[in-house]
């Protein structure tokens, strides 16, 4: 007779365990293992350990300063579902701190401790780099004047098909005298390459800072004797091989064209100088990558890195 008593204690017991448990908070754990690259100009990567229950994690920075004390932390960002984060919001030759938090709904864990990141000098080919990686291009390289052509027919044939929107953007400064040359006297043999129902513009940037005519272009059109036309009158001045208005002509081309093609969209970044950072760029890294990816069909960016100058 005591048998069905002491089940129904048991089961009460256990009723009772597991109503008092079940409301019990969720504690998160201080993120740890926090790690700042050093070894890029254009980005830092940030790692860290991953913390059991966490939902995902906010990311916070501030401006490097010695007196770790006077620093302050701003929200930039978050992630779910990743123990891991690129900031390309940075300036090259710049250090910044970092630190993380992990969070649910309704739960925020400590800070973690701070981690140091720091950026290099910016070169020409670490900038094509990032604007390829992070809009879906890829970086052709041209070791002469005479491969640039080349360099466009192969861009042409690995990625643009039947009815795409292409556009040429090209540095117009000095040092880029030779390589527009080969350009203008291969353009009908580039033409010849392209597939049916295929648009083209062009465009060119120089460095807003020195010039008030630092940027013109040609919309997408079918009428090919228009792009060539455009090529054959550009000019080159100033500049040199410093740093120009890389991200301004990007953006400013992203936005004045009539993009309509629902096959592929593509611009073609042909230049030899890594872009302009901080208040000499109205528009960033950042900003470039957004729109590019906003648009209906990412524009792909696919920059012909010329290494001769």
């Amino acid at each position: 007779m005591r048998k069905p008593f002491l089940i129904l204690t048991i089961l009460a017991y256990c009723f009772l365990l597991l109503n008092c448990t079940k409301d019990e908070p969720i504690v998160l754990s201080q993120p740890e293992a926090l790690i700042a690259s050093t070894d890029f100009a254009l980005k830092i990567d940030l790692s860290w350990s991953p913390v059991p229950n966490a939902e995902g994690y906010n990311i916070y920075r501030a401006d490097y300063s010695f007196t770790l004390e006077e620093t302050e932390f701003i929200l930039i960002d978050e992630v779910e579902g990743q123990e891991n984060y690129t900031d390309i919001t940075v300036n090259s030759s710049s250090q910044y701190y970092y630190k993380i938090e992990a969070f649910t709904s309704n739960v925020v864990s400590e800070l973690s401790t701070e981690a140091i990141g720091q950026t290099r000098a910016v070169t020409a080919e670490e900038a094509f780099d990032i604007l390829a990686e992070f809009t879906g291009g890829t970086v052709y390289n041209a070791n002469s004047a005479d491969e640039v052509p080349n360099a466009i027919i192969d861009i042409i044939n690995d990625n643009a098909p039947a009815n795409t929107d292409l556009v040429f953007l090209i540095d117009n400064t000095s040092s880029m005298s030779d390589d527009i040359f080969e350009v203008k006297n291969s353009i009908n043999n580039i033409i010849d390459q392209l597939p049916s129902g295929v648009r083209l513009g062009m465009a060119t940037y120089n460095d807003a800072n020195t010039t008030i005519d630092w940027y013109f272009s040609l919309d997408l059109n079918s009428d090919y004797n228009q792009a060539i036309t455009f090529l054959d009158g550009i000019g080159v001045f100033g500049g040199g091989d410093a740093p120009e208005s890389v991200y301004d002509g990007i953006y400013l081309t992203l936005n004045q064209m009539s993009w309509n093609s629902t096959s592929e969209r593509i611009i073609i970044v042909i230049g030899d100088a890594p872009p302009l950072e901080g208040s000499r760029t109205v528009y960033t890294l950042k900003n470039v990558v957004d729109e590019a990816n906003r648009l209906h069909i990412d524009v792909n960016l696919y920059p012909i890195l010329i290494e001769d100058f």
